[in-house]
């Protein structure tokens, strides 16, 4: 993984964050209400900040991250 990016994100940045929030939720069938959203967001952005910034490939570790800590 790349540097810790301490900028601001763009629309289209968050638009891609929250494309892949959502199809990590759904995909691990996380409710809408439910806390465990939370730390799906937060690793969502830490990967982002990190560099994985290709929607495909910042799905799939992300699936790849949630699976590990099952």
């Amino acid at each position: 993984m790349g540097q810790w990016r301490n900028e601001p994100m763009h629309p289209e940045h968050v638009d891609l964050c929250q494309r892949v929030f959502n199809a990590a939720c759904l995909a691990r069938s996380i409710d809408t209400e439910s806390d465990a959203r939370d730390p799906v967001a937060a690793f969502v952005l830490t990967l982002y900040r990190h560099g994985v910034w290709e929607e495909h490939e910042l799905l799939t570790r992300v699936l790849r991250g949630l699976d590990e800590d099952s």
